[in-house]
């Protein structure tokens, strides 16, 4: 609206596109995301000349090349030792729930006590949260990321009886977030993120950085790559696909438009 707003449809040429596209990449924004304004404005145009209001889609210009990020995953030692570094953390929960389920980090803080099907060892995934801009507050909401978003997805027994054991504890309401904040409310995703970062921070020296501390934290410590709470979801996949997993089940259990 502010850069192209002002334009009649009929105006806007492939100049002016190819502008606006240079200079949102001048001001820092990375070309992948600069690809999803121009695929949106692309699809704006499509539906105006199928209407008959141009003759020509003005979104064919020259882009930069997208250099894809290379996958980050831990393999299942690196797994196993985080889980037990924050074995009496309250990052616990939802870390173990996101490296056997492979979540979104939306849909694990959306997570409600009704999704969870004990005794299927089921969890249906119908909700995310969001960050409403407008308001400046957190809000569920059914609209996923994908129409393959909602899906139901089997989990493993260590899933089923560590959420249990809470659910007998805390004797919660069936619409309440599984995964909340301190204060047992909607848990913000971006603090969550930071909080797995924070944590796996730790972990950055290696056993030779480490030598002057104690022989115990030693014998105890591993060397972590720092991963992002998203390597968690790669983990999982990764995990599954090393097991022997069909990728069309793993495809499907992600969520994955295809």
């Amino acid at each position: 609206i502010p850069r192209l707003g002002r334009y009649k449809l009929t105006e806007i040429d492939t100049l002016l596109i190819q502008n606006f596209y240079n200079s949102l990449i001048e001001e820092g924004l990375k070309p992948s995301s600069v690809k999803k304004i121009i695929e949106t404005l692309s699809n704006c145009f499509k539906y105006a000349k199928k209407m008959k209001l141009i003759t020509a889609i003005p979104t064919d210009i020259e882009k930069m090349p997208i250099t894809k990020p290379q996958i980050e995953y831990w393999n299942k030692d690196q797994v196993d030792f985080f889980l037990d570094s924050i074995k009496n953390t309250p990052l616990y929960t939802p870390i173990l729930i996101d490296i056997l389920t492979g979540l979104r980090i939306a849909e694990l803080c959306g997570l409600r006590w009704k999704d969870i099907d004990f005794e299927n060892r089921t969890i249906e995934v119908n909700c995310q949260i969001i960050f409403d801009r407008i308001n400046n507050v957190l809000v569920p909401t059914e609209v996923l990321k994908t129409d393959k978003s909602h899906r139901i997805i089997k989990i493993p027994n260590i899933l089923v009886d560590h959420l249990k054991a809470i659910k007998e504890d805390i004797q919660p309401q069936e619409n309440n977030f599984i995964i909340t904040n301190r204060y047992g409310l909607i848990f913000n995703p971006r603090n969550l993120s930071m909080n797995f970062t924070r944590e796996v921070s730790k972990y950055k020296k290696s056993l030779n950085e480490i030598k002057s501390d104690p022989k115990d934290i030693r014998q105890n410590y591993m060397q972590l790559p720092q991963i992002t709470f998203h390597g968690l979801r790669h983990t999982h996949a990764t995990l599954l696909i090393l097991n022997g997993e069909n990728i069309k089940v793993v495809s499907e259990r992600l969520g994955h438009k295809d």
